[in-house]
């Protein structure tokens, strides 16, 4: 087997998966609605209405992968399948963490959420390397999403049906001031809510943070090694203002936090756009 036929046969096998994670998280809603069928009375039905809506658009890119036959996608896909499974992996860890901490250490909440914006960034500058093609570049970011959110959907909620009395538990101020009789239907809900905001919000960072790497790595590839040192070496120096940004962020209260956490996540997010067109640039003109 060539090695483009390898390349075709892992995003088969990447399109079939996501396919199969979209099956997968359905059932599991299904389960859930019929253990509380009173979770998609109000505002519940519209919640399951998006969230079946959106996971078919998920399992329709997964078709759309599987029949695709271009070698510079397949290129595209495998950076964003590589970045998805490691993002997806991350954000399983944080949610049982989260589930098992509720008052976690400010590294605890940050780090992820910066691991994500490196790995969305990654995907597109590496399928931009590649490919020499932003709209590629913005597929693997998109592509990362996916598969990390199907990922975590799958956990989260086979978590909820397993540990169902925990998530009560800690969701227990809510149910009170909701005004449903059965706990079990508000957790239901909640991760209606929960799945619509983040099929949504994923790829649409996916598709912010692929492309500003994929710029990075354009704008980068073009200048001198010195140039690269000094990018390198102020790159840190954002990161650095972002995560102090984000800090102070959450000791104010809710309401003085935007301004400083839109602050925080733009310089934390143009550092690492940077992240890997600097290292690939290094690593490209190091003295042999």
């Amino acid at each position: 087997m060539t090695s483009e036929a390898k390349q075709i046969e892992r995003h088969r096998t990447a399109g079939g998966a996501v396919v199969l994670g979209v099956v997968a998280v359905l059932s599991l809603i299904a389960v859930g609605i019929a253990r509380h069928p009173a979770s998609i009375q109000g505002t519940g039905r519209g919640l399951l209405l998006a969230d079946i809506g959106l996971l078919l658009a998920y399992g329709v890119a997964g078709i759309c992968v599987w029949y695709q036959r271009r070698a510079d996608v397949s290129i595209a896909l495998r950076a964003g399948t590589f970045a998805g499974l490691a993002l997806g992996t991350v954000q399983v860890a944080n949610h049982a963490i989260e589930s098992f901490m509720p008052n976690r250490p400010f590294a605890l909440v940050i780090g992820p959420i910066l691991l994500m914006l490196a790995l969305f960034g990654s995907a597109g500058s590496a399928a931009w390397e590649r490919t020499r093609s932003f709209t590629l570049a913005v597929i693997a970011g998109v592509w990362c999403a996916l598969v990390a959110m199907l990922n975590l959907m799958c956990f989260a909620f086979s978590f909820n049906l397993a540990f169902e009395p925990r998530v009560e538990l800690q969701l227990h101020e809510a149910f009170a001031a909701s005004g449903m009789n059965d706990p079990g239907a508000l957790v239901v809900e909640n991760s209606l809510e929960a799945a619509s905001e983040g099929l949504v919000r994923m790829p649409a960072f996916a598709m912010f943070l692929s492309l500003a790497g994929a710029l990075a790595n354009a704008w980068i590839s073009r200048r001198s090694r010195t140039s690269v040192l000094a990018a390198a070496s102020i790159t840190p120096l954002m990161l650095v203002a972002g995560v102090a940004a984000l800090s102070y962020a959450n000791s104010l209260e809710r309401s003085a936090r935007p301004p400083f956490v839109m602050a925080g996540v733009l310089l934390a997010s143009i550092a690492f756009s940077f992240g890997h067109p600097i290292w690939s640039a290094l690593r490209r003109t190091a003295p042999q």
